[in-house]
């Protein structure tokens, strides 16, 4: 958020006779804008700290207000930049979706609008997109997830602020809005213990794995450490879901409860005769609509979008364009939501 530096003592004006400019590029220094230099605004920074300036709160709040407005006259726009092999496939997942709707609707609450570019439209260079973003007087860019975990993706940063969603962007490292995929698995055990499971297996693919950072895995591996070796049962990773080999997994090991964010789990129990949950339970680690047939976690992608407008906008305000130099990961916590396919089955438990 930009700040107005204060102080009884002296003024803006005051201090920029000391430093030799206008009032107008002090008062631009001191918001770390663009415009300025890099040697000026140090220049001034340097002087308004060694005069014992400080940040008035209630002045910057004014003064975001007042720019606020000003913008709001011409709705400045957002550019949301899709990072798909095809115009419209990240619309085929209600995750994207949900998150892309949900972030226009809080653009529109803080007087900005989203505008959809596809990025690897055929002709389409880093070069060429950063002059059209730049040409267009769009400053701040939402990128999409990407079809595949540990993606790249060029552009000229530095005319921009830029916030992404989920782990799959792994260059450049940019602020990031994320569930937790770690924070999840710990809420889905913990809802599970509290309805009496113990034996606990989770499966996943390996991609999906690698998408959400190794998170659920990690988080999986330390609740398997600490229980007791009878009631362990070993992860099952693959890299294409076999029914065959899940079979083989669930008869060997013989969960009482199988967790995964894929429903092919839930098909397999059904399809092979098991009753669920009498027989064995499914808990998904990503519910994705109100009325999906099973518990699990609600991941809150709409949330995750109307956060990343947030951030962004807190970063246009601030004037902070450019690759970061710490890069800020902000978490969305995710909500349990009960379902059909668990049960309780036993009364003398607590959760963990």
């Amino acid at each position: 958020m930009p700040y107005e530096w204060t102080m009884a003592s002296i003024t803006t004006r005051q201090l920029a006779a000391m430093a030799g400019c206008s009032h107008a590029t002090v008062s631009l220094a001191l918001r770390n804008h663009p415009r300025i230099s890099e040697a000026t605004r140090k220049k001034i920074v340097d002087l308004a700290s060694a005069s014992g300036y400080s940040r008035d709160p209630l002045v910057s709040t004014l003064m975001t207000q007042l720019r606020t407005t000003r913008r709001n006259r011409a709705t400045e726009k957002l550019a949301f930049l899709t990072l798909w092999d095809t115009r419209d496939g990240w619309r085929k997942g209600h995750q994207d979706t949900s998150a892309f709707q949900r972030a226009c609707v809080r653009a529109e609450e803080l007087g900005y609008e989203i505008e959809e570019f596809w990025a690897k439209e055929p002709g389409l260079n880093a070069k060429r997109l950063t002059k059209i973003l730049y040409t267009r007087g769009i400053r701040g860019l939402l990128l999409s997830t990407l079809p595949r975990p540990s993606g790249h993706f060029s552009l000229d940063w530095s005319h921009f602020a830029t916030v992404t969603t989920g782990s799959t962007l792994l260059k450049p490292d940019l602020h990031r809005v994320v569930h937790s995929q770690f924070q999840g698995m710990s809420q889905l055990l913990h809802e599970l213990r509290h309805l009496g499971y113990r034996k606990i297996g989770f499966t996943s693919l390996v991609d999906q794995s690698e998408r959400s950072n190794q998170g659920w895995l990690a988080r999986f591996l330390l609740h398997n450490q600490r229980q007791p070796a009878a009631l362990r049962v070993p992860p099952l990773i693959v890299p294409k879901w076999s029914p065959t080999k899940a079979l083989q997994w669930i008869e060997k090991h013989e969960p009482d409860v199988i967790v995964s964010n894929i429903e092919d789990p839930l098909h397999l129990l059904r399809d092979a005769g098991f009753r669920v949950p009498k027989e064995i339970g499914y808990a998904s680690l990503d519910r994705i609509l109100p009325g999906d047939p099973y518990a699990g976690i609600d991941q809150l992608r709409g949330e995750m979008g109307a956060v990343a407008v947030e951030l962004l906008i807190s970063l246009l305000e601030g004037n902070q364009y450019g690759l970061p130099t710490h890069p800020r990961m902000v978490h969305v916590t995710s909500e349990w939501k009960p379902g059909p396919t668990v049960r309780r089955i036993r009364s003398d438990v607590t959760g963990s």
